[in-house]
């Protein structure tokens, strides 16, 4: 629909700026200012921007993600892409973390047996319809509190949950990336992740291409503790490919 995907436009410019005025969304969006005017009044009746004179502003950085039904449906061909390509690593019947995040929801429409530990609802919600009369893989949640909004158990005991078991792979993706590794939103969001990282025996990444560059809060892992990282071929990124390679991580192109 094409209100979308002008709300999404709008929402990508904000992930890296603070402030759109009218004048840039109109030249950014090839609409008119009364299009312009409504897309802001929807995004800011959703909670998704601050409405402001002259246009519309990001909400600080630490008040975390876009919820996660806007961000499963940006650029889902090329995630999907990613996902296919991570069932390389799986091992036949192994165990496997998936940290929460629309990149590695995909996962779950191929994995058919094994151990998924995993600290997002919508991962079992897809394996539940896949596998209605059981005979799909076992799925351990680990407790906590569910934040509504980023699709994820946080808070102590989810931490403590994971930190009980151990996998031979770990699958998982961040807000964006750096020269020394990926970034995420706050502290509460990366605490699982990290607990995932530290516990599996492999360490991937999925990453779309325009997770480079993007700003994240949070050191989520260094470079150095990661394994692979699945993305896709982009120009603008491949000066990345060689940095992080450099530190010991496999980049494969999907």
């Amino acid at each position: 629909m094409e209100h979308k995907r002008r709300e999404e436009e709008i929402l990508r410019y904000l992930e890296n700026h603070e402030f759109l005025t009218t004048e840039k969304a109109i030249k950014l969006l090839g609409d008119s200012a009364a299009t312009v005017r409504r897309a802001f009044v929807n995004l800011a009746r959703s909670n998704l921007v601050q409405r402001e004179h002259g246009g519309v502003r990001a909400f600080p950085k630490g008040g975390g993600n876009l919820p996660f039904s806007l961000r499963e449906s940006w650029l889902g061909d090329e995630k999907e892409r990613l996902a296919a390509r991570a069932m390389e690593f799986v091992p036949v019947g192994g165990v496997v973390f998936i940290h929460g995040g629309s990149t590695v929801l995909g996962l779950a429409r191929y994995l058919r047996g094994g151990v998924i530990i995993t600290d997002t609802i919508h991962v079992c919600e897809i394996l539940m319809k896949r596998f209605p009369n059981g005979g799909g893989p076992e799925v351990i949640l680990p407790g906590g509190v569910f934040d509504l909004k980023s699709d994820i158990l946080v808070g102590p005991r989810a931490e403590a949950g994971i930190r009980d078991y151990r996998a031979d792979v770990v699958f998982f993706s961040a807000r964006g990336m750096d020269e020394e590794g990926p970034l995420d939103t706050t502290d509460t969001h990366v605490a699982t992740a990290r607990a995932m990282i530290r516990n599996a025996g492999m360490r991937v990444m999925l990453a779309d291409h325009s997770k480079f560059r993007k700003f994240g809060l949070t050191r989520m892992a260094s470079w150095k503790e990661i394994n692979v990282l699945i993305t896709s071929d982009h120009p603008d990124n491949r000066p990345w490919f060689k940095l992080i390679e450099e530190n010991g991580v496999k980049v494969v192109l999907a």
